[in-house]
């Protein structure tokens, strides 16, 4: 079976999404998974990131084998890119950007050995009208995980195109509540709720030493493990921070947006990006994991999968109180102002034994395997019903 999965993150970069996570089970239940991002323009060759540096180096070297050659990660590098400037951001140039690639898409797919896709899985930031119309499959999987049209730099006519995917597509998984209503909104005929999750294993409490870099860090200490860009609230970090001189607030991941708030703090640390399997030791040096979001259409559609890592590694949570985070049923702390924040944060250093063993067990009760399961048996239940429209065509 072969999974053509076209997600935001190229693969082994600090980022890590549910994409990763389901590719690398479908690799586990003995998939072949064409792995794609981007795609890139020629403005990335003048304007880039980490990220966009990453793409580069995958559409240089024509793509990447991973996971002894049963994964093939690749960006392509297209003339005619989707994005939310005049004449780029109509729908019809998305659906030819997989066209107007060097070299041409279809061709890279084919010598790599993905002719034939029994699975496309699409996520938000996907070309989705270009998958849906230039690359066969037998089945298709749109993963709904943010409401991107509320980005601010998402090209306007992406609601149309969104409507157009939902309705198309066999799947469409939704990882908050507020998104399932929205796909059926949109028109899709069969939409599954599916959470974020997290491997408990990976962050159990006690099984890695401190970084070195955390040595000598004052204690007690409140991370956030995420990237820092436009959903990130850095004047309640500021103010929050001002508020517990004696806390020190771990930054962990790449900065998008401005940080001067935060730089002139002597108690905030902004570590930067580190790899994802440095992951558990940052978190085990904590005292506590924040989710400290702003409150707008964007955040309210975020599952966020933080607080099962940080539940994971036995962490007190504090979060601002999204949609989702109030209905996910974790046990956390929820704050809407930097006093309350400060004052959970305060409260939490006085759980006890018993609310340590309330987090693992939440987070064990919800794993990217339990997610999988489900998932598979969705696709089985897809292929099987059309398998028996097929054979209902033929008789």
């Amino acid at each position: 079976m072969r999974a053509l999965m076209w997600e935001s993150f190229a693969p082994g970069g600090p980022i890590r999404v549910g994409g990763h996570h389901y590719a690398e089970r479908f690799l586990r239940d003995g998939w072949r998974v064409a792995w794609c991002v981007g795609p890139l323009s020629p403005v990335n060759f003048i304007k880039s990131n980490v990220e966009t540096r990453a793409r580069m180096r995958l559409w240089r070297r024509g793509g990447d084998r991973l996971y002894d050659g049963r994964m093939f990660a690749y960006a392509p590098m297209t003339l005619a890119p989707f994005r939310p400037y005049p004449l780029f951001d109509r729908p019809a140039v998305q659906r030819r950007t997989l066209r107007a690639t060097l070299p041409r898409f279809k061709s890279v797919l084919e010598r790599a050995g993905f002719e034939a896709i029994d699975l496309l899985w699409m996520s938000t930031g996907s070309p989705l009208l270009a998958l849906l119309d230039d690359v066969p499959h037998a089945l298709s999987i749109y993963r709904m995980s943010d409401d991107t049209a509320a980005f601010p730099d998402t090209p306007r006519t992406f609601g149309a195109i969104e409507r157009e995917t939902c309705r198309r597509a066999d799947l469409v998984l939704a990882t908050a509540r507020v998104l399932e209503n929205r796909a059926r909104d949109l028109g899709a005929s069969r939409v599954l709720y599916l959470p974020n999750a997290c491997e408990p294993e990976r962050f159990m409490p006690g099984a890695v030493p401190e970084p070195v870099d955390l040595r000598g860090t004052p204690r007690p200490r409140a991370i956030y493990a995420g990237a820092i860009d436009g959903w990130f609230d850095a004047t309640l970090v500021r103010d929050v921070a001002r508020l517990l001189p004696g806390w020190t607030f771990l930054l962990l991941g790449p900065a998008r947006r401005e940080t001067g708030a935060l730089r002139d703090l002597t108690n905030v640390r902004l570590l930067g990006s580190r790899a994802y399997a440095d992951l558990p030791a940052y978190l085990g040096a904590a005292d506590a994991g924040i989710v400290p979001f702003v409150l707008n259409a964007l955040t309210h559609a975020i599952h966020p999968l933080k607080v099962y890592e940080y539940c994971a590694a036995g962490l007190p949570v504090v979060a601002t109180p999204m949609r989702e985070t109030a209905a996910m049923g974790a046990p956390m702390r929820q704050a809407a102002t930097a006093e309350a924040f400060a004052a959970a944060l305060e409260e939490a250093r006085g759980d006890g034994p018993g609310r340590r063993v309330e987090r693992l067990e939440f987070a064990r009760r919800n794993t990217w395997d339990q997610r999988f399961a489900v998932l598979r048996s969705e696709i089985g239940a897809l292929s099987g019903r059309r398998s028996a429209l097929a054979a209902g065509g033929r008789g």
